[in-house]
């Protein structure tokens, strides 16, 4: 008697049965455990006192039956040391039907089909759905009657989603309140609506995020809740930090760049209504800058900025010191983003072991530059779906303040899709440069490898090298990149990838030569992006690989 109450208070590990459907995982975290990831080598397999076990059962069932399988029953045992938890899942409710009346299409937002298992988790999200997009077509007072009909004896579940809207709904009086320090015409020019612009959630949601893009802002709050028939009046309240002065510092790591060391200091709201002016460095075994910058907001989604600097970057077989200055000003036209600049770079080259390749002396450029974006990405962070494209296009013509006539045109783009066991991500870059008169820092050219090129090469590895082993660059490129992202519970995510580069000496690449990279990653996700490591090895010389390590997906 004694031995066997000892065995019942003693905590025991888990094994689940007979889950076909549901992964171990998500049951553990049903009853309020985690399992480890087969390389978290140093934390033990969760335990459970079996006295605790009978209550978690219900859970089980439950979480089953939220589901589809309202028969779903669970039972526990001891076995070899150990609590087995048996699942029967028996038969799930199976979709038989599914009506809509809607004056707008709704069927890509409802996720079933006759025979689908009848997850009502799904069916609450997908009347969500929507109500949202309803919202994002001028309707603001939508009237939702979704009902799901299930016979637990046939297993069968009909559903209906009936949709009443009222008439278009467009936008209000528009009332803004602002501190003393930030005028209300600043705050109006950043929204994405006027009064008597047809209502729609998405532009609200647009404003909120080019307000919060203002550094100087605690708070924004857009209160779109109080309806007058289908007019929907708009109550914006806006605060700002009390303290404008923001003082940063930070260290990290990188596998390009090595230790990252970095400080600055900002004033957030400089003589008012959103104005900028700041100082930051940053210093790496690599790369090194300091750099003031000032922006402003102005009217009509525009903005305007400058900055000034130095910067000491190392590159193998040569050294470079600049000093820059760069005047932009921006427009944003959702989903496009404009952006044009004029630089000045001043710089020098010194410490060159090759003077062909990596010539000695200082170097002056001014150029203009333009850029175009259009970025429909559903996370800056970490996108699941959408995509986005940039142009950019630079250049100069030699003169007493430019010391070259050239031109250097850049093109990205990157598309995500989501699949039921993850996402398929594929990137594609494409840069040439063409120097018709004078000279241009060789830093202008473009290098390969690393963890933002070909991952199985180090940073800058990749390429034509110098009879001292050193990459001498390249005048064209052309990178793709093809991502599986697979989820692991809530945390973590495995990637597979495969990367391919071809390089050239002209402005086309030479595309009979490719650098073909595979390799595994993973991820762990935090409040700031993903933590990444990923290992890529050469198709060709799986001897060659690299080792990389970021913050954030790539793309």
């Amino acid at each position: 008697m004694i031995l066997s109450q000892f065995l019942i208070a003693a905590a025991l590990p888990i094994k689940f049965s007979g889950n076909h459907t549901i992964d171990d995982r998500e049951l553990y975290e049903v009853i309020g455990l985690k399992k480890p990831y087969f390389f978290e080598f140093w934390k033990s397999a969760p335990k459970l006192e079996p006295k605790k076990v009978n209550p978690l059962l219900t859970l089980i069932e439950n979480y089953y039956k939220s589901h589809g399988f309202y028969h779903a029953k669970a039972k526990s045992s001891i076995r070899k040391n150990r609590i087995v938890i048996e699942v029967e899942e028996n038969e799930p409710i199976r979709v038989e039907n599914v009506s809509t009346i809607s004056p707008l299409p709704i069927d890509t937002l409802i996720p079933f089909e006759k025979g689908d298992r009848f997850d009502p988790e799904k069916f609450i999200e997908s009347k969500k759905r929507i109500q949202k997009f309803y919202a994002n077509h001028q309707y603001c007072n939508v009237k939702l009657n979704t009902k799901a009909f299930v016979d637990i004896e046939k297993n069968r579940a009909y559903i209906v989603y009936d949709v009443t809207p009222n008439d278009p709904c467009v936008f209000g009086k528009i009332s803004i309140h602002a501190p003393e320090s930030v005028e209300p015409k600043i705050i109006a020019s950043l929204l994405h609506f006027r009064e008597g612009d047809p209502y729609s959630a998405e532009v609200i949601r647009r404003s909120y995020r080019e307000i919060y893009a203002n550094e100087g802002i605690e708070r924004v709050v857009i209160d779109d809740g109080k309806h007058d028939g289908n007019k929907v009046p708009v109550n914006i309240t806006v605060s700002v930090y009390p303290k404008p002065v923001h003082i940063t510092t930070g260290a990290g790591f990188s596998s390009d760049e090595g230790i990252n060391l970095q400080a600055g200091i900002k004033h957030r709201n400089f003589f008012g209504n959103l104005k900028t002016l700041g100082l930051e460095a940053r210093y790496s075994q690599v790369k090194a800058f300091v750099r003031a910058s000032a922006d402003t907001p102005l009217p009509n989604h525009n903005r305007a900025s400058a900055d000034i600097g130095a910067k000491r970057e190392i590159y193998d077989g040569y050294h470079e010191r600049s000093l820059l200055a760069r005047i932009n000003l921006k427009q944003s036209r959702y989903p496009h983003f404009f952006q044009e600049s004029l630089i000045y770079d001043d710089t020098t080259t010194s410490d060159s072991n090759d003077p062909e390749n990596f010539p000695n002396g200082k170097l002056r450029i001014l150029s203009p530059l333009g850029s175009w974006e259009i970025d429909k990405r559903d996370s800056v962070l970490e996108p699941t779906k959408g995509y986005k494209l940039q142009a950019e296009g630079m250049g100069s013509y030699k003169s007493e303040f430019s010391d070259a006539t050239y031109y250097k045109v850049l093109l990205t783009g990157a598309y995500h899709r989501p699949f039921p066991w993850g996402v398929s991500s594929v990137r594609l870059k494409y840069g040439a440069i063409k120097v018709l008169q004078g000279k241009v820092p060789p830093s202008y050219r473009f290098y390969a490898g690393g963890m933002n090129s070909n991952r199985a090469y180090s940073y800058r590895q990749l390429g034509p090298k110098n009879g001292y082993g050193d990459p001498i660059g390249a005048y064209s490129i052309t990178e793709g990149t093809v991502e599986l992202r697979i989820p692991m519970g809530s945390s973590f995510k495995t990637v597979v990838f495969s990367d391919i580069t071809y390089l050239g000496q002209t402005t086309l690449p030479d595309y009979g030569k490719p650098y073909i990279a595979v390799g595994p990653g993973i991820r762990y996700k935090t409040p700031i992006g993903p933590i990444a490591l990923d290992a890529g090895f050469d198709i060709d010389d799986l001897s060659r690989f690299a080792i990389h390590f970021h913050i954030g997906e790539l793309f």
